[in-house]
């Protein structure tokens, strides 16, 4: 270990590790249940810009299309948009140094965001799925780097009605592998305990989070080398060093390079990013338009490529201004770059991408877990190896399936000890974070999941039931209370 990595490592404190959240949510219209439309969704833009003007509407180079609105944080870009379908809309905010301040910052944009949506006839769903809207072509986001997705990813169409909460902590590099590690193989905890996508085409399903099902049927579905990236599951074994993580996503062929998932092309001959790295002369690409171009690589790209995976758990980074082409391509070729990342990476977090969506005054659930856990890595560490690597891998589709209802009672004691172990993570933390938990607990003791409500509601009264009882509305509560 770098001694340089060591100080950040050191750095990195409870007071410091700051908190990102991603907050997805189906939006559905409440005369018919549906999903929001093309149409609907430039109006939704426009009207939120209007109330606010420090939020500016996003039009697509491309398409022209305005897919959302967005503002400067400092050194960060919030955003308020669409994602794979304009039936979902996603709220990133800066991050903060407590889950209670992003939750605060998160629900003031949402709060905005449903008062547009309700004077329009729609509404926020704490659900991780449409009730009603499936797979729509027509109701695809129309960003410009989505466009490229089709030529590479198979069924992305599949994605247009789902949604999820997703948590992001601050690491230093040499926690970065670690931490990758420990939430992935905890993903099925996760999803277990925080199962949101019962209801879908107008019916209970047979899984407690359809968003899994669609990850997992469509990794059946394409070539290893595709799913492999964009699984939204646990890999086939843990990363035994953050270079092996690297180079594990820069063996990938399916990437794009885009400016901040802006514009942008695809390279062409078939190349992983590491061939396209380590090619002597420009390679052939091809842009959104089609147009034929050559492109070699540079530096900028080493802070970006890393974007373009689907993991449960994901790691974001940037390189250091003293990091250049030809010190990465030395690594690459020496077996290096474990040294090589701990040295020069720099703005370090990982990002999970295991929670559902939660129900309205609980946002901050998965950021708890997730930032409880990281704090106490050492300890998660220990329970991971409590069960093999392939159990954990079990237990996500388990999870998925049936939620807190799975058979064996052993995983639902490790579930237990984790929640423990996170609140002591919080506390250490001290800014009354461990609060966030309650509702796991509580869900934990009750064997009881949203999706068991969700079931529960939809039965007595169909989709229009659903909407009342986890519809967000403008006053801090439930549309149903």
């Amino acid at each position: 270990m770098r001694r340089g990595a060591a100080d950040e490592g050191a750095r990195v404190s409870a007071t410091m590790r700051r908190v990102g959240l991603e907050l997805e949510f189906p939006v559905v219209q409440r005369s018919t249940g549906r999903g929001l439309d093309r149409a609907a969704a430039q109006r939704l833009w426009h009207r939120f810009a209007a109330l606010d003007p420090t939020w500016t509407v996003v039009e697509e180079v491309a398409t022209g299309a305005v897919t959302g609105v967005r503002r400067d944080a400092g050194d960060f870009e919030e955003h308020v948009n669409s994602d794979t379908g304009v039936c979902t809309v996603e709220v990133s905010l800066a991050p903060r140094e407590t889950v209670g301040a992003a939750v605060s910052d998160a629900n003031a944009v949402l709060r905005r965001l449903g008062r547009v949506l309700g004077e329009m006839g729609y509404v926020l769903l704490c659900a991780g799925i449409q009730p009603r809207t499936w797979s729509d072509p027509a109701r695809k986001t129309q960003k410009d780097w989505y466009l490229l997705l089709p030529r590479r990813w198979h069924f992305h169409h599949w994605f247009v009605p789902v949604a999820s909460h997703q948590a992001s902590v601050d690491v230093s590099p040499v926690e970065a592998a670690r931490a990758v590690n420990a939430l992935s193989g905890f993903a099925g905890v996760f999803t277990a305990l925080t199962a949101s996508s019962p209801v879908a085409r107008g019916r209970v399903q047979p899984w407690k989070e359809m968003r899994n099902w669609i990850w997992h049927e469509r990794c059946a579905r394409v070539p290893d080398r595709e799913g492999r990236y964009t699984s939204n599951g646990i890999p086939p074994a843990p990363y035994p060093d953050i270079g092996a993580y690297v180079e594990h996503f820069w063996d990938s062929r399916l990437y794009f390079l885009t400016d901040l998932k802006t514009r942008g092309f695809e390279v062409l001959g078939d190349r992983s990013f590491r061939d396209f790295l380590l090619s002597p002369r420009p390679v052939p690409a091809r842009q959104v338009d089609g147009t034929r171009v050559r492109v070699e690589p540079d530096r900028s790209m080493l802070d970006r490529i890393h974007q373009y995976g689907w993991p449960a758990a994901k790691l974001h980074y940037r390189f250091d201004d003293a990091t250049d082409l030809d010190g990465v391509r030395d690594a690459l070729v020496r077996r290096r770059m474990a040294e090589y990342f701990e040295e020069h990476a720099v703005h370090c977090y990982v990002e999970n991408r295991s929670s559902g969506v939660a129900p309205q005054g609980e946002e901050g659930v998965g950021a708890a877990l997730t930032v409880g856990l990281v704090e106490r890595l050492d300890d998660a560490e220990a329970v991971l190896k409590s069960m093999s690597w392939d159990q954990w891998r079990g237990l996500w589709t388990q999870a998925s399936e049936h939620g807190l209802a799975v058979g064996d009672s052993r995983w639902l004691d490790i579930a237990g000890d984790l929640l423990e172990l996170a609140r002591a993570g919080l506390r250490g933390r001290g800014a009354g974070e461990e609060a966030f938990l309650d509702p796991l607990f509580a869900r934990l003791a009750r064997r009881e999941t949203p999706a068991d409500r969700m079931i529960a509601a939809f039965r007595s009264g169909g989709v229009s039931r659903l909407l009342d009882d986890f519809g967000r509305s403008d006053t801090g509560w439930p549309t149903g209370r």
